[in-house]
């Protein structure tokens, strides 16, 4: 429901500011006239995010998964052949086993381990003012555990899930013998390189509610 704020003018008739909350609402132009608006991109993810935080987490990490197997998958083609990938050979299966990643497993382990950082060793120190040396250092810690203890889990966790929503049962003890350490190191140098700076900026700046979009949208790059 939109609130609504009297600002004084040198105008006979009041002037009102709309504050959305995300859904859609009336609003008045200049001569009175109702008329009909419809809420940005953002105000409707944070509408949801506050009153299905978990779920939007969760459905946005599995999109956004699919997003950047799409990529991946793209990108492979045109550095194998030279050819951009048509939309009909894409792995459908893959990116199925991506999205269900994202959503139930990935995305949920994101939610808590995040909540949990903040608990444990709160960014702001207690302190909701940012700006401060303190803060940083508290978030450069979350970031570095995230990136270098954490995502030994998360890979762990990615891999096992897409294996199976693709049904290579049997190759999983081969793929955590000969591709997990591998995909940890590449992790490792992606981190050093420049995502995990692009972390830090995203935990340091913004609330934590919005973290796991901000690594989501990261991982894209990944």
């Amino acid at each position: 429901m939109a609130k609504r704020m009297e600002i004084n003018s040198r105008h006979t008739k009041p002037l009102y500011v709309a504050v959305s909350s995300g859904g859609i609402f009336d609003d008045e132009d200049g001569a009175g006239n109702k008329r009909r608006k419809l809420p940005s991109l953002s105000g409707w993810y944070m509408n949801h995010m506050n009153n299905h935080e978990v779920a939007t987490k969760c459905v946005s990490t599995g999109f956004l998964a699919v997003v950047g197997d799409v990529c991946a998958q793209v990108l492979a083609e045109y550095l194998s052949n030279g050819s951009i990938l048509a939309i009909k050979s894409l792995d459908k299966l893959r990116m199925i086993a991506f999205f269900f990643d994202g959503t139930l497993c990935t995305g949920p382990l994101l939610h808590y381990v995040y909540k949990l950082y903040e608990h444990v060793y709160p960014i702001n120190g207690g302190d909701d003012k940012k700006g401060n040396s303190s803060s940083l250092k508290r978030a450069f810690v979350h970031v570095l555990f995230d990136n270098y203890v954490m995502i030994v889990a998360y890979i762990s966790l990615m891999m096992l899930s897409t294996a199976l929503v693709e049904g290579r049962y049997k190759s999983i003890p081969h793929e955590f013998k000969f591709d997990l350490i591998p995909n940890i190191k590449a992790s490792y140098k992606a981190s050093a390189l420049g995502l995990m700076w692009l972390q830090l900026i995203s935990f340091y700046s913004l609330p934590t509610n919005l973290r796991v979009l901000a690594v989501n949208f990261i991982d894209i790059i990944w």
